[in-house]
């Protein structure tokens, strides 16, 4: 049966279609795999007296499909010659014209290369490239005569012209003038004409549609099929295996069914062929480094979640005025923080609760909670999608390392476990959940959790599940301070674990772990002033023996995000800064100078620092015990360089301690 019926009668639906793998012709639902190629094939046969539109969103691949699978069909079995003319920037009807005879000769230029180029660089090596045309055709006068001139040297009966990107045409050209050349070209000159657009984003619509277009088919692209025709533009070898065994896992975050309340806007991109051919060539980046390790229980996790983050940035990245090189919108700091298991159950059936959410807070429900993949940020990949950046290994391997807690090569037994809740608590069967719940329990409780915030998540399943693993919640809480205490004592804290936990006290929707949380800041409290006061002891011996190697400590590498730092020169005994400044050699008061600028000048949290006045005074003071006028070139940096930093440095912490 063919797939149009009689004008008169009602047209066939196929019943019970899913509606993202098939597209609609007028009222008529076709499957997507053969409806466009029938469908122009039936229109080539039919005496027509209209053009056949295909539209669909930006970027689903509509052009792609005709050239890829439509036109060698007609090739092969019709005499038709396709003939693809693009709009994009057309300003008059001639450009329009012209634009079909170039195309028409590059197609029948193929075999002499004949090319665009050549037409217009050069008129007499065409028609020595084609010496048939000087017989009947004054190319000089067809190049610049009026379109319909020029229509009228194509082969009517022969021809079959595509015109893509009618909504992208310059604003001197209507729509409506536009039609008026398709009229023509189907009711004078008898040729085939099939439109290709976003109907949507045509100004104004299409006025006296029925006129013109005699059929529209909605394009609506076949990820399946279009992923397999992008693995195979790759190379046999590692890459092209791995995009073909785990096709399902990575096409699995674009599985998208729009309802109202899920995200339009999200279902549009994903059906953007042109993102999804940009995230794989970039994730081809990050697996060849990740497939070169050892680490083979690793890899699949580690390129699942690299995959979905290379996916997710890709897609904001090619939305107009989103994230960029230089604004991240928070994405770098959202970071695996306590897990609210009822939002997580919730998320199975919607993207997000939230009224107001911010990008950050999106991007990972829409992208990493919904498929209940954990949340990194690779700064690596980051940079290569958003600025061409090569990825340096060193770096993304230790941000793997970092992220999913290896040792030796290998995911720690507790956070492997943890994993297992995090992708889906819900995939234990019944006989599996109570050992689980146990042995999550017992990690707990021996603090065997590389990171406070590891502890908690586990923490969090363990009270919601507490009837499943026979315990009570105050058990549960015990415990999990008693492994607290355990992490604490093996890690060094920094300034981002202490300002994780305190997003966690002020935005953990769940407050069954209030209690810990307080109790793990104020142990963080304790732990904080015994380690200052060896820090201290061990600075001062280095500003007094080895200058040197403090001033590397504080000024590090330079490099990434800076943190606020930490007053801890205000401790320093005022007798030891006023004879060491009398002892340091050029280079080191140099050095010296160049702290005291980065430390106080160049930071965005003067407030911090403050009570280092005292510092700067003590070292003020010093300095005047020292005779300057005695000619030598520390005396000189000192003069020149020291005193200067040591009063901007003032000034601004004055300033600041005025606000």
């Amino acid at each position: 049966m063919g797939f149009f019926s009689k004008r008169s009668k009602q047209p066939e639906v196929i019943p019970e279609v899913d509606m993202d793998d098939h597209i609609f012709i007028d009222d008529v639902i076709l499957p997507q795999e053969s409806s466009i190629s029938e469908a122009i094939m039936n229109h080539l046969k039919m005496k027509t007296s209209g053009a056949l539109l295909l539209t669909g969103d930006w970027g689903a691949g509509k052009t792609y499909h005709i050239k890829n699978t439509v036109f060698p069909i007609i090739s092969q079995k019709t005499s038709f010659t396709p003939i693809m003319v693009s709009l994009y920037g057309v300003t008059n009807i001639n450009t329009v014209a012209q634009k079909v005879l170039f195309a028409y000769l590059d197609d029948k230029g193929k075999n002499i290369k004949l090319s665009t180029g050549a037409i217009t660089k050069n008129l007499k090596h065409l028609i020595e490239a084609v010496p048939i045309l000087k017989n009947y055709v004054d190319i000089e006068k067809v190049l610049v005569g009026s379109g319909d001139n020029i229509f009228s040297f194509l082969p009517n009966k022969e021809l079959v012209l595509f015109f893509d990107d009618i909504e992208r045409m310059g604003k001197n050209i209507t729509t409506d003038d536009f039609l008026g050349i398709i009229n023509n070209l189907i009711e004078n000159r008898g040729i085939k004409v099939i439109l290709i657009a976003n109907e949507e984003k045509i100004e104004g619509g299409i006025n006296y549609k029925e006129k013109t277009i005699e059929k529209t088919l909605h394009y609506s692209p076949d990820i399946s099929e279009v992923y397999d025709s992008i693995v195979n533009s790759y190379d046999d070898g590692d890459f092209k295996s791995y995009l073909r065994e785990n096709k399902a896992e990575i096409l699995k975050p674009l599985n998208f069914i729009v309802d109202e309340t899920e995200n339009e806007e999200l279902r549009k991109s994903f059906s953007n062929i042109r993102t999804l051919k940009f995230a794989i060539e970039h994730f081809k980046y990050s697996f060849e480094i990740v497939n070169r390790t050892n680490r083979t229980e690793l890899i699949s996790t580690e390129l699942k979640n690299l995959w979905y983050f290379t996916l997710a940035v890709s897609t904001e990245f090619r939305k107009p005025n989103n994230i960029t090189f230089k604004d991240r919108k928070g994405i770098d700091n959202l970071f695996n923080l306590f897990i609210d298991i009822d939002e997580l159950i919730n998320s199975n059936s919607r993207v997000s609760d939230i009224s107001t959410p911010d990008f950050s807070d999106e991007f990972k429900n829409l992208y990493f909670n919904r498929h209940n993949e954990p949340y990194h940020f690779y700064e690596e990949v980051y940079n290569l999608i958003t600025a061409g950046k090569l990825i340096q290994s060193e770096k993304l391997l230790e941000n793997l390392e970092t992220s999913f807690k290896v040792v030796e090569g290998e995911i720690e037994p507790s956070q492997r476990l943890l994993n297992r809740f995090m992708h889906g608590y819900y995939k234990f069967s019944n006989e599996e959940i109570s050992n689980a719940l146990n042995d999550l329990f017992d990690f707990v409780k021996n603090g065997e959790f590389s990171d406070l915030i590891s502890q908690m998540n586990a923490g969090v399943y363990l009270i919601k599940m507490k009837e499943l693993l026979g315990k009570k919640k105050e058990e549960v809480i015990t415990v999990l301070k008693q492994g607290a205490d355990i992490i604490l004592s093996k890690i060094n804290l920094t300034y981002l674990m202490k300002s994780q936990l305190e997003m966690v006290a002020s935005d953990f929707s769940s407050r069954e772990l209030d209690d810990v949380v307080q109790y793990i800041q104020e142990r963080i409290i304790v732990l904080d002033k015994q380690k200052d006061k060896e820090e201290i002891k061990k600075l001062e011996q280095d500003f007094e023996q080895n200058l040197l190697v403090l001033i590397q400590k504080f000024k590090g590498n330079q490099e990434g995000i800076r943190n606020p730092d930490k007053p801890v020169f205000h401790f320093f005994d005022k007798e030891i800064v006023k004879k060491s400044i009398k002892n340091w050699s050029p280079e080191e008061l140099m050095m010296l100078s160049e702290l005291l600028k980065y430390r106080y000048l160049k930071t965005g949290f003067p407030n911090y620092l403050v009570e280092e006045l005292l510092f700067l005074e003590n070292l003020h003071e010093g300095i005047s015990e020292i005779d300057l006028q005695e000619i030598k070139l520390s005396n000189k940096i000192i003069k020149e360089q020291l005193i200067p930093s040591i009063e901007k440095s003032v000034e601004r912490l004055e300033y600041e301690n005025r606000e």
